[in-house]
């Protein structure tokens, strides 16, 4: 039997890319990234669709230590984001630690040895002291409950899986979906599809991007400058952190502004009060997530392009029958219907103490700071319940877990494990879930940021700074200890 691993991390996202910084910064080598694809970076190597970009200016989604004096644009695209994690990942050494097409399917702990046990989809075994689950909240695409939805003869698939072996030149293109994905797939694929129907169910809130590509000289004084480079990162942190955060609040100046903003952008970008109409929400501004582009609008006007806003009957061999009786024949048809948010971690079997099994902490979903879960001894969650951002970068929540992470993996010893005392965990998520009562999340609308029961298990209701805080150091008293 091969020595256990002090860490096994599932996931070769910017979580997992992290922490594996992490440990070699205190000396830990002893570890495998176990990654199910063949790629690493998590969502950026998934999401390849036409148009894909970060929501979030590209010097903001960057580690703290691997500044990238190398973006191209303010925004930056999916390609490039996946080339910087690669570059960390090269920077750093961490090659070796990576075991590509490795799914971890189920993992027991034993309280004996001290250790996990570890099992992948193909029946490899490893044991691990240490178990850190960097598995993307947005990585389990999730397809619609519309009858019929096997039967479309054409190509059809999500975003998130696109097929670049489809053709979409000249033929009949359907996006199932008007949110953050479609509204970034829209554009590109006008200038593709003989014709575009981009199917509504829900209008969105849309406020400009403010995309541009970076000057040569900009470019230039990145790269020779390295305190350079920190100047638009602590400019755009300190913007989202201390005033965008504040438009989530309900009755909050800033919410009116915001609000002012998508209603001003929609009047100049969309000269039909019909369309104006049909894409005017009736619900909180930022209820559901908040949709940044700056051509959208303009791509739906096109000639080849159609808002469709009837509701789905059924899919059918040919296309889509609308409940008005027409039907929508098309050659492609895209899911852009997002993901299975509320569910963590979906596929992976995971036993602790005492019968705690993964199955059932699904139900309330309550961690520890977001982190660790109660009967779950000596395994992080990475990007946890209630971690989620609604206006931030999350590689800020990202290093300020590790960082807890491996100041917690420090205090417990060898043949030695630890988990949150049932209190710390109570006590902690009754404490958030009280705070989100005057924001807009908790307004009537549904978004995949809910349950429906109404729960809120994904957004954190703060600032970034305040979770930074709360994790700069463990507290042992909060955990049990056991041998």
């Amino acid at each position: 039997m091969p020595k256990p691993l002090h860490t096994l991390i599932i996931g070769a996202g910017f979580a997992g890319i992290d922490a594996a910084v992490k440990l070699r910064a205190e000396g830990i080598d002893n570890f495998i990234i176990a990654e199910k694809t063949g790629g690493i970076s998590g969502t950026w190597h998934d999401n390849t669709y036409p148009g894909a970009t970060c929501d979030v200016p590209s010097h903001l989604y960057s580690f703290s230590y691997a500044p990238n004096p190398n973006w191209s644009r303010r925004f930056a695209p999916s390609a490039e984001i996946e080339k910087y994690a690669q570059d960390v990942v090269e920077q750093y050494d961490l090659k070796k630690h990576i075991r590509a097409h490795t799914k971890i399917t189920s993992a027991r702990f034993d309280t004996k040895s001290a250790l996990w046990h570890i099992n992948t989809k193909a029946e490899d075994s490893f044991q691990a002291r240490f178990l850190v689950v960097s598995v993307a909240i947005l990585g389990t695409p999730q397809f619609p409950n519309i009858k019929g939805i096997d039967s479309f003869k054409g190509s059809a698939f999500h975003s998130a899986r696109w097929n670049h072996d489809a053709n979409l030149k000249g033929k009949r293109v359907a996006i199932i979906g008007s949110a953050a994905s479609a509204v970034q797939i829209t554009p590109p694929v006008s200038n593709m599809a003989d014709k575009l129907y981009v199917l509504q169910r829900t209008p969105n809130y849309v406020i400009p991007r403010g995309d541009r590509a970076y000057t040569n000289l900009e470019k230039f004084l990145f790269n020779r400058l390295p305190f350079y480079v920190k100047v638009p990162r602590i400019l755009i942190y300190l913007y989202l952190d201390l005033m965008f955060i504040r438009g989530f609040k309900q009755g909050s100046f800033f919410n009116k502004y915001m609000t002012s903003l998508a209603r001003k952008f929609r009047k100049k970008q969309i000269k039909d009060d019909t369309l104006r109409a049909k894409l005017t929400p009736d619900y909180p501004m930022g209820c559901k997530r908040v949709l940044l582009s700056d051509n959208y609008y303009t791509a739906l006007q096109k000639n080849n392009v159609e808002l469709v806003t009837d509701a789905i009957e059924h899919i059918t061999p040919k296309g889509i029958l609308m409940a008005s009786g027409r039907e929508i024949q098309t050659d492609i048809l895209v899911f852009a219907t997002g993901f299975n948010a509320t569910d963590f971690m979906p596929g992976l079997n995971l036993t602790g103490i005492h019968g705690a099994t993964l199955k059932e902490w699904r139900k309330t979903s309550y961690a520890h700071k977001g982190l660790t879960i109660e009967n779950m001894p000596n395994a992080f969650f990475m990007l946890g319940p209630n971690t989620y951002l609604g206006h931030s970068s999350m590689i800020l929540m990202i290093e300020a877990q590790n960082k807890y992470m491996l100041q917690l993996m420090g205090q417990i010893g060898e043949g030695q494990y630890a988990s949150p005392k049932p209190k710390a965990v109570k006590d902690y998520n009754n404490w958030l879930h009280g705070q989100f009562s005057n924001t807009i999340w908790a307004t009537s609308c549904a978004s995949w940021y809910k349950r429906e029961d109404g729960s809120i298990p994904t957004i954190w209701p703060f600032p970034t700074y305040k979770y930074t805080k709360m994790m700069k150091r463990s507290d042992t008293d909060e955990f049990d200890f056991n041998h």
